[in-house]
């Protein structure tokens, strides 16, 4: 069996979840409206010393001769890689919950792209490698469930606020679609700020269509940080605009407003307080106000230009 896969996600397939794709060769099945989901975080841990030679035999292109069977011997021994394992079985001991929403959220997908077939889902445990807790890769999907254990979890501590707000059950779906959309988004040449607020969204948009979860987790925020958004719309656009953000190709904007981090940067005295990724939020809403003043299907908005959505998008926050 051969699956091609692009060489960065190899490079991480081998580091991280290289174990646990043994047995992929098994067919993702829909029944009762659920999936398949292979539990290879299971079948790697409850497997013996004994059992390594057979898996090997059967899946040589998994064990390159350049990882030795020690690598796969110390990791069953290894008490802090059993910890983990025992932490991510006492969370899920059940994926049901997975399964349906994973096949809904397929569904909805299918409506947009009619060649789309499900792939093989395979949840896994990653080291608390949070910049990678999904990978989608051709037919392969990889869930590290070992981050989402919840936000308070002791495998956590020391990780900042802003991010392991997101370690959460509904994030899984969140964070898969967000992968999907970046599948089948066009990602034209971001010149300015507005092509990369809009872009963002478009994913955002994507979600709404096919997410049933709240908006908060659909662009990582807490509570209080959804809040701040809603209520400083007029405020942020305000800035925008006076400030000629909008149509500035300064790449220093996307780590002010649009990538992830503690707060946006305004540099005023309200930073501390903000949202961080609020040019995602305000891309967000251009592509709201888009799709309900104009007569056009998502499948086709995803595909214009920005500047187009936003000229006709009449979007205008009110004062709150």
């Amino acid at each position: 069996m051969s699956i091609s896969l692009p060489k960065h996600t190899k490079k991480i397939l081998m580091i991280l979840f290289f174990f646990v794709c043994i047995s992929c060769d098994k067919k993702v099945s829909s029944k009762d409206n659920n999936i398949e989901v292979e539990r290879f975080e299971k079948l790697f841990y409850n497997s013996s010393p004994s059992d390594l030679t057979q898996i090997k035999n059967k899946y040589p292109f998994f064990f390159p001769d350049s990882y030795p069977d020690s690598v796969w011997l110390n990791r069953l021994q290894d008490p802090i890689q059993l910890e983990i394992f025992n932490e991510i079985l006492m969370e899920f001991e059940s994926v049901i919950f997975l399964e349906r929403g994973l096949f809904k959220f397929f569904k909805k997908h299918k409506e947009l792209d009619n060649k789309f077939t499900m792939p093989k889902v395979i949840t896994v445990n990653t080291d608390i490698d949070y910049r990678n807790k999904v990978i989608l890769a051709d037919s392969l999907l990889l869930i590290g469930l070992d981050n989402y254990l919840g936000p308070n979890h002791r495998f956590y501590d020391g990780i900042p606020d802003y991010i392991k707000e997101d370690f959460t059950i509904p994030n899984i779906f969140s964070d898969v679609s967000e992968k999907f959309a970046f599948s089948i988004i066009p990602r034209i040449e971001f010149y300015t700020f507005l092509d990369k607020i809009v872009y963002h969204g478009k994913v955002l948009y994507y979600k709404d269509f096919s997410l049933d979860i709240d908006d908060r987790h659909k662009i990582g925020y807490s509570k209080a940080k959804m809040k701040w958004a809603k209520e400083n719309e007029f405020f942020v656009w305000t800035y925008f605009i006076e400030n000629n953000i909008l149509f500035d190709p300064d790449n220093n904007l996307e780590s002010r407003f649009i990538n992830d981090s503690p707060f946006s940067r305004f540099y005023l005295e309200i930073d501390n307080e903000s949202s961080e990724m609020i040019g995602k939020y305000i891309g967000w809403q251009i592509v709201k106000s888009y799709m309900k003043n104009n007569d056009t299907s998502l499948h086709k908005m995803l595909t214009i230009n920005p500047i187009d959505i936003y000229n006709n998008s009449k979007y205008k926050p009110q004062k709150k």
